[in-house]
């Protein structure tokens, strides 16, 4: 293992390129998350699509972003993250091709191609680039820089669906192609300045063969997870026992069956299993992934507008931009307070002003409909999740795991943290449908406090390194 006082005894203009080139990366791979939501009901109609089938273009890439996160974290441990990084960006570029060309040759089948080579470029890109950021800044100045990075990567995920709307406005409806088309420039002078300006770290020797079996039984067996997750509602029991269920399920449970098998017999395993005796690592997913239940919901913010101050149906996204403004603010506050308090103090303090946030809106705001009150709430919220996303947790896992395992360890929270946004939403929606009038949504919104109450709790039991 090489340590981080390469980088620390480079310059301040090289840690400053080093910062710009990955954090590039952040927002890239970030914006294509969100990108194409506004968007795909335009796609699916150049096709002839329903939107049972062209919402795959969405789901594809979610699935195969959170199934192949953390075998792309190893492949960067164990090969050196600047060429990870880089052949990330290439392969990204080229999904991005494929997307765009798919209207022109091959239809919808090469579109869903595209995105998943798309996934794999992306979820190298963010892991790496948070990795490398956190290991190679001092440790004074870690929480600044993963608050940075963090900052970026709200920014990505709260306007890559306005760049998706802009875009479409700009070329056209038969011109969505060109919202892929745009990124290849980009990933082509972001390869070109990781190729030659971020320096090549050494990497220490993989303990035997590479496990590809492992990999791919990984990869097979959260792909199955999620889809069972995704066809769950929790207020109807029946679900449980659908096929769309417990068929995935099933297979799903074969494949965490036969990873177990194979990861002990593994020279160099995918996953450690000495994680699953570490407290603070444990805390660390457990956190990760009550804070994934609590990100998804800003999905439900714009319904939850309209219906509150009887708005047009559409018109209830505006809103969600005071949560975004403020949780740009989040992560650099929090990355200051946790390079002078450590992280746990920080993200207590956050959880415990997004659950303020959403219990305001849930019993006063609901009670007093009115456009002021709903943005002090939604900013409330906003700058308690800028606090707690990203910067805490990521510090926090790299603590606890070697350098030489810091992108998988990264990695293995952000799939996490991933199987929370991918399995809350039907509890939420579930809520909401039950109950009547606003009272279905103070219901869900209470729920999310819950998550960052709990997260809190869990919080208790770690134990910060120094």
């Amino acid at each position: 293992m090489v340590s981080s006082t390469l980088y620390k005894s480079g310059s301040e203009k090289r840690l400053g390129a080093i910062l710009a080139i990955y954090l590039t990366g952040l927002l890239v791979g970030g914006l294509y998350v969100g990108m194409v939501a506004p968007v795909r009901t335009v796609v699916q109609s150049s096709f002839g699509l329903d939107d049972a089938t062209g919402i795959w273009m969405i789901n594809i890439y979610t699935l195969f972003y959170a199934a192949l996160i953390p075998v792309i974290g190893k492949l960067a441990d164990r090969y050196g993250r600047k060429p990870a990084f880089v052949a990330c960006v290439i392969l990204f570029a080229i999904g991005s091709v494929l997307c765009g060309i798919s209207l022109y040759a091959g239809g919808f089948p090469v579109l869903l191609f595209g995105r998943i080579v798309q996934a794999i470029g992306a979820c190298g890109m963010i892991p790496v680039a948070n990795a490398e950021i956190g290991t190679s800044f001092p440790k004074e100045r870690r929480g600044m820089a993963l608050g940075l990075a963090a900052a970026v990567t709200g920014l990505s995920n709260v306007f890559g669906a306005a760049c998706g709307s802009g875009l479409l406005a700009l070329f056209g409806n038969e011109g969505w192609p060109w919202m892929f088309f745009v990124s290849v420039p980009v990933c082509a002078l972001l390869g070109i300045a990781a190729a030659f300006l971020l320096p090549k770290r050494e990497v220490a020797e993989g303990e035997g063969a590479l496990d590809i079996s492992g990999a791919v039984v990984f990869v097979i067996m959260v792909l199955l997870l999620l889809l069972s997750f995704r066809s769950v509602d929790f207020f109807d029991a029946e679900s449980l026992i659908s096929s769309d269920v417990l068929i995935p399920f099933a297979g799903a449970l074969i494949g965490i069956v036969l990873f177990v098998i194979i990861e002990r017999r593994a020279q160099d395993p995918i996953f450690h299993s000495e994680y699953l005796h570490d407290r603070r690592i444990l805390a660390t997913c457990g956190v990760s992934f009550f804070i994934g239940c609590m990100i998804i919901s800003m999905t439900l913010v714009p319904e939850f507008a309209e219906r509150l101050l009887d708005l047009p149906i559409g018109s209830g996204g505006y809103y969600v931009a005071a949560i975004g403004i403020f949780s740009l603010l989040g992560p650099l506050v929090s990355g200051k307070l946790i390079d002078r308090l450590g992280p746990k103090k920080p993200l207590m303090g956050g959880l415990a002003v997004t659950a303020l946030g959403f219990l305001f809106v849930a019993f006063f705001v609901t009670a007093h409909p009115s456009s002021l009150l709903l943005v002090i709430g939604l900013s409330v919220i906003g700058l308690g999740m800028g606090l707690s996303m990203g910067a805490p947790t990521n510090y926090m896992i790299l603590e606890s795991t070697s350098e030489d395992e810091s992108t998988v360890a990264i990695a293995t929270i952000t799939l996490i943290r991933q199987i929370g946004t991918t399995l809350s939403p039907a509890l939420l929606v579930g809520f909401i449908t039950s109950g009547t009038g606003m009272a279905g949504f103070s219901h869900m919104m209470c729920c999310v406090a819950v998550f960052c109450m709990i997260s809190m709790v869990i919080l208790c039991f770690y134990k910060s390194k120094g």
